[in-house]
This record gives structure tokens, C-alpha cells and sequence, in this order.
């Protein structure tokens, strides 16, 4: 991986939040807390194979400097957005976050992550 490469990944917070399935629906996008990748980490709320995803999950995509600029689904809370925020360079339109935990409601046994349960 080219050294320019090294860097922006090491942008990434590693929040988790890209391995949870979403919806985009008016201006939210919503996170379902309980349908996330075979490769999520639910102690830690992270990717269990974070350096080689791109190669061994087809679903997991990078996330460019140009998603950063524009993927509206990505939240403020986002490293790579807040990147893109600092240099006057993010123009995706602002949705609120919601987090929802599928069928079953709130009686799982995982909370969420307090630090991911930011709304804009």
C-alpha cells in the first residue's frame, strides 16, 4: 500500500458504524445496531479484520477522499467527514443519524456504543 494510502486510512476512527447495514430515508439515515457485517465485533464495535477487509469482505467498501466529501450517509461523527469538514471540502446534504435495533426492539443484550449514538 503506497504511503499516501497508509495515511488516509490511519484517518479512520474505526467507529464500526460502516459495518452496520443502513437506510437512507428523507433526510435520516438509519443504522441498524443489530444487522452488521459476519466481521463486526460487538465488545468492541469494531472490524475484526479492519487491514484486509477490501480483500476478504466483497460488501466492505473504502471510504475516498471523494465519499468523504460527498456520501450524505456518512455521519458527522465520521473521521474521515470531519477531515473533509476542517478543509471546507464536505457538501453532502446533512441527515440526521438514527439508530434502530431491528426486529428485536430494544430487549437485546448489547447496548450500543454511547460514543456512536451521536445525532447531528
Amino acid at each position: 500500500m503506497r504511503q499516501a494510502s497508509l495515511a488516509w486510512e490511519a484517518k479512520c476512527s474505526r467507529c464500526g458504524l460502516c459495518c452496520h447495514e443502513k437506510v437512507i430515508v428523507g433526510r435520516q439515515v438509519i443504522y441498524d445496531l443489530d444487522s452488521h457485517c459476519e466481521h463486526y465485533d460487538r465488545k468492541t464495535h469494531q472490524c475484526k479484520i479492519y487491514l484486509q477487509r477490501l480483500d476478504r469482505e466483497s460488501r466492505c467498501r473504502r471510504v475516498t477522499r471523494f465519499a468523504a466529501m460527498f456520501a450524505s450517509y456518512l455521519p458527522e461523527s465520521c473521521a474521515y467527514v470531519q477531515w473533509a469538514r476542517s478543509r471546507h471540502l464536505r457538501f453532502a446534504i446533512r441527515r440526521h443519524v438514527r439508530f434502530t435495533r431491528g426486529d428485536r426492539g430494544d430487549t437485546g443484550d448489547e447496548e450500543p456504543n454511547p460514543s456512536l449514538c451521536l445525532s447531528e
